[in-house]
């Protein structure tokens, strides 16, 4: 037992992932495919995922991660492949627009990502539950949660 502690303690010390640790090889230029909306929610949300299609691939080389609001307290997204028009669900169906801290307090909930790298950095309560900054690969299908931090420190959970 005592050994599996340590090497818990060991992790949780270790610095948590970064954009540069999952680099891209190649970005995407030209003109992004049309979305291919497989299910009725990504069909419900076309136009603003169109919207952010238009805008050209922001995550991860060649893919366009689309945002949107889902009432006054969350946020949705959906990933699309700029080469193939092909649409992905998210990590998550709802993020809440505030989390709360272990100590009681709320801090904003943030997405993170860039355009060269394949890493996805959430810092909320997904679904509603498991609050904490959470670190996600994307595999080019769907995303592999790599890393899950509680909001415990300070400095994570400003109100």
């Amino acid at each position: 037992m005592i050994p599996a502690l340590l090497v818990a303690a060991g992790l949780l010390m270790q610095a948590p992932p970064k954009a540069a640790d999952f680099p891209v090889t190649t970005v995407f230029k030209g003109l992004p495919a049309p979305p291919k909306f497989k299910t009725p929610g990504q069909r419900t949300f076309r136009s603003v995922i169109m919207s952010w299609v238009k805008k050209g691939p922001n995550f991860a080389g060649h893919y366009t991660l689309a945002q949107w609001g889902c009432g006054a307290s969350c946020v949705q997204m959906a990933v699309v492949d700029a080469q193939t028009g092909y649409v992905y669900e998210g990590p998550f169906g709802a993020l809440p627009k505030a989390a709360i801290c272990l100590d009681g307090s709320a801090a904003e909930p943030g997405i993170t990502f860039r355009r060269d790298s394949s890493l996805l950095i959430l810092k909320g309560c997904p679904d509603f539950k498991d609050c904490g900054w959470l670190y996600y690969h994307w595999t080019g299908t769907d995303f592999k949660l790599i890393r899950k931090d509680p909001l415990a420190q300070p400095s994570h959970c400003q109100p």
